[in-house]
């Protein structure tokens, strides 16, 4: 199980943590959120036998950031399990700014997609959404610079956004007695959700119309 701890001292890096850790920053990764032993698609700091590396070739090292997972792909492809028990545990500190979460999720982001490029159906819908939803605010902006009636749409899915993101961490503070959370995390979610998204795009954009 992986335990996220604040980076820093403060509110911010409280908020980033738990953010970190919630189903509306990190959708379905079980490693974050479960307790359940299982099969996952993928596990923070994998342990394998080397002779697993040796058959399927190690790590991709083209890849600067989400090597693990493609390398998890190959060892689904070949038949193999990735197997999560909670019973193994890990501390992982989070990022301490929201400068250096953005950095993270940008990277993130834009490597995804490069691994997608070899092995395009492992994406799954909690990865799909943010360039999806960059995608529509990116366009609606656009769009409202010609169209007046995209400007209320895209407050209205901005607003939305925000009052979803409210409701969904208010248990947290709650929970915690620390309502700062109330204002860093969606923060924090908003960083990771539109910076993985950017990224995303950008790789995309940039692969089709440079090459690289």
């Amino acid at each position: 199980m992986w335990e996220i701890h604040p980076g820093r001292e403060g509110w911010l890096a409280r908020a980033i943590a738990a953010a970190a850790a919630h189903p509306l920053g990190v959708g379905d990764a079980w490693y974050r959120l479960s307790n359940r032993e299982g099969e996952v698609d993928t596990v923070p700091f994998g342990a394998f036998r080397k002779s697993l590396f040796d058959e399927l070739g190690g790590f991709n090292e083209d890849l600067l950031t989400n090597e693990d997972y493609e390398f998890y792909s190959r060892i689904r492809k070949a038949g193999g399990k990735i197997w999560l028990d909670p019973k193994i545990r890990c501390i992982y500190f989070a990022r301490g700014s929201l400068l250096e979460l953005a950095r993270q999720y940008w990277r993130y982001g834009y490597w995804k997609f490069r691994m997608l490029l070899r092995f395009p159906t492992t994406l799954r819908w909690r990865q799909a959404l943010p360039p999806f939803f960059v995608s529509l605010l990116i366009f609606m902006a656009l769009a409202s610079l010609f169209i007046p009636i995209f400007r209320v749409l895209w407050l209205g899915i901005c607003g939305i956004y925000v009052l979803s993101l409210l409701i969904g961490i208010t248990p947290v503070a709650v929970q915690k007695k620390d309502f700062s959370l109330l204002i860093g995390m969606p923060l924090a979610i908003a960083t990771m959700h539109l910076c993985w998204g950017a990224g995303f795009l950008y790789s995309m954009i940039s692969k089709i119309l440079f090459r690289k």
